[in-house]
């Protein structure tokens, strides 16, 4: 089963602790008067308040929430601190992700204590004055793992990382390996071990040989697949080509502008559909496979496929697909749909050198490896000295949200000779003006690279191979690119401003955010 990070609800448990007075009495801890100090009076006040802690809840909390079922405990001013409180708190500790207390003096120590014997994330209501900042101090004192925020919206910043940690522990990427199962010969900027990524963010990996997966493409041999003689293996089915030829056909229709031929889309729909039975059958969420590895084996060649249309296609759904190998990748993209509930885009990131009049020569430093982007491109920028392009021959439909329609787009060939491997094109003009988020950990997984830029053109929307291109605007290039230096060549980037999101992440994680 392919459970999508974007699907994960972040399981958060309510739970208020109330105080009743026994005997009536007023001083420095009890304010009121009449019958506000009276016996019984707290019980009625306090139901109310359970009802208006619900309701604030509700209004408030992320969408992605599944609100738990509160939990109301309360002690007496004898100060009591019962068993049978904290095993109600506790009920079905296990689905609860986070939780929000509404506390006040005298009843404080019990999250606390709670806090001590179950080590949960948790946070208090923002709304409850000073409350906060005491809970916050006590908690962090003991190296407990609490959230102070004194409005809602910052909560719901905290709640979004909670949630982004969360996807990343359900996180199973599939891996089509040929040489190395961690880098690819195109990818050396990727994480260094995997091992320390499934520990300190909880993402499992999963792998498959490449030439396995080949054979798989079509339908069943008699004796079984020349990699895996004699076994039953998850090859593509009448259903599987009755689906491929309706996508084809649907993807072609659409289209603004085709230069590729059906029979060519098609082949490229195979193997998206033979990763989509795969990503199924392995349990997995997201996906790579390496380049240069498995184009020298010559079956992509052979096959007349490339992988670029299944990343697009992959990305559009919400399930994180990235070239080269790039693992690294893969995981931030992760994190950066969760945060946009938006598709990624991944691209060839280079920041650009402008002269001291604000212009960048095209002739010099938009080399050879960015050769589809044009003078006219580059013209639409007036301003053009904090300027980086993303290119590569992945873009989606689905960058402006996963429920909005999606923007025009265009299907070209990625081989330049034959015209085989299918890929999408995104007119990223369309979406000038455009907030982005980019983001990528360093291999070592001690930082992440996080900046905000601005769409301010696109490119190659007609041309073939690794032509689509992104061009767009940061505060300070020298920044940018001093904080690239750590994170290497591909940089994940999604639409909107999630810095605050992704800095909040890093900081729960023990991970140091550098930001541009």
């Amino acid at each position: 089963m392919i459970a999508r990070g974007i699907d994960v609800k972040l399981n958060v448990r309510p739970v208020m602790v109330g105080l009743v007075h026994e005997e009536y009495y007023e001083g420095p801890c009890r304010f009121g008067g009449g019958e506000g100090l009276q016996v019984g009076y707290d019980a009625l006040v306090l139901q109310q308040m359970f009802k208006d802690f619900q309701a604030e809840l509700e209004e408030n909390v992320i969408p992605e929430t599944n609100l738990m079922e509160p939990i109301y405990v309360e002690r007496t001013d004898s100060w009591f601190s019962k068993e049978e409180m904290f095993e109600k708190m506790a009920a079905d500790m296990d689905d609860v992700d986070f939780y929000i207390f509404h506390t006040f003096m005298g009843r404080n120590d019990i999250v606390i204590e709670f806090a001590q014997r179950y080590n949960k994330p948790f946070a208090v209501l923002p709304t409850i004055c000073c409350e906060v900042a005491a809970i916050s101090a006590a908690t962090r004192a003991r190296g407990l793992e609490s959230y102070c925020a004194l409005s809602w919206d910052k909560l719901r910043v905290i709640m979004q990382a909670q949630l982004i940690r969360k996807v990343l522990r359900k996180m199973n990427v599939l891996l089509v390996t040929r040489m190395n199962s961690t880098v690819s010969y195109s990818s050396i900027d990727s994480f260094l071990c995997l091992d320390h990524v499934t520990q300190k963010l909880g993402v499992k990996f999963r792998y498959k040989n490449f030439h396995e997966f080949v054979d798989q493409m079509s339908p069943a041999l008699p004796g079984g697949n020349p990699t895996t003689p004699g076994r039953k293996t998850p090859d593509l089915t009448d259903e599987d080509k009755a689906a491929i030829e309706k996508l084809a056909d649907e993807l072609l229709k659409d289209a603004k502008y085709v230069d590729v031929s059906r029979d060519f889309v098609v082949k490229s729909l195979t193997a998206y559909q033979t990763v989509f039975k795969n990503l199924d059958l392995y349990d997995c969420n997201a996906f790579t496979v390496p380049c240069p590895d498995t184009c020298s084996t010559r079956r992509l060649n052979e096959e007349q496929f490339t992988f670029c249309m299944t990343h697009s296609l992959l990305n559009e759904k919400g399930i994180p697909s990235a070239c080269e190998y790039d693992i690294n990748a893969v995981v931030s993209m992760m994190i950066l749909i969760t945060a946009a509930r938006g598709a990624a885009y991944l691209g060839n990131v280079v920041a650009l050198n402008s002269d001291q009049n604000g212009k960048v020569d095209f002739d010099v430093d938009m080399f050879g490896g960015l050769p589809w982007t044009t003078k006219e491109d580059l013209d639409l920028i007036e301003d053009q000295r904090n300027i980086c392009i993303s290119e590569h021959s992945v873009p989606n439909r689905k960058m402006n949200g996963f429920n909005n329609e999606i923007g025009e787009y265009a299907l070209n060939h990625f081989a330049v000779d034959q015209g085989f491997g299918a890929v999408m094109r995104y007119d990223f003009k369309a979406d000038i003006g455009t907030d982005i988020t980019i983001a990528k950990f360093s291999p070592d997984l001690k930082k992440m690279f996080i900046a905000k830029g601005k769409v301010v053109s696109g490119g190659g929307f007609e041309e073939c191979n690794c032509a689509t291109s992104v061009l767009f605007s940061v505060k300070d290039i020298e920044l940018f690119r001093e904080g690239q230096l750590y994170v290497g060549n591909h940089i994940p980037l999604v639409y909107g401003d999630h810095v605050e999101v992704l800095t909040t992440f890093c900081k729960m994680m023990g991970i140091e955010p550098v930001l541009a």
